[in-house]
């Protein structure tokens, strides 16, 4: 994967990120985007590389579709993950 692949993921990761943290309210802390982000990076990353197939479009190396698949995927973990730990919301926080 080359710098424009890099770019379409770390792009992609955060927005994705953004999605969790303001479209679903109930966030436990004010940067937990950037960890929902970080889990949609490393899951597109992974899925990019091990699902393999020639004849998926892609952009600088990643593959787009399994990189969107990973990406969700791993996001969507990330985000349960932080939505269930801890015990104040950040509207409730003082």
């Amino acid at each position: 994967m080359d710098v424009s692949g890099f770019i379409v993921l770390v792009v992609g990761g955060a927005v994705l990120g953004l999605i969790g943290q303001y479209a679903i309210q109930g966030a436990r802390f004010g940067y937990e985007w950037v960890v929902t982000g970080i889990g949609a990076i490393v899951g597109g990353f992974v899925a990019s590389e091990v699902i393999n197939l020639q004849n998926w479009s892609d952009v600088g190396g990643l593959l787009l579709v399994p990189a969107l698949i990973g990406g969700l995927v791993g996001g969507a973990i990330v985000w349960l993950v932080a939505r269930n730990v801890g015990s104040e919301t950040v509207s409730r926080a003082t």
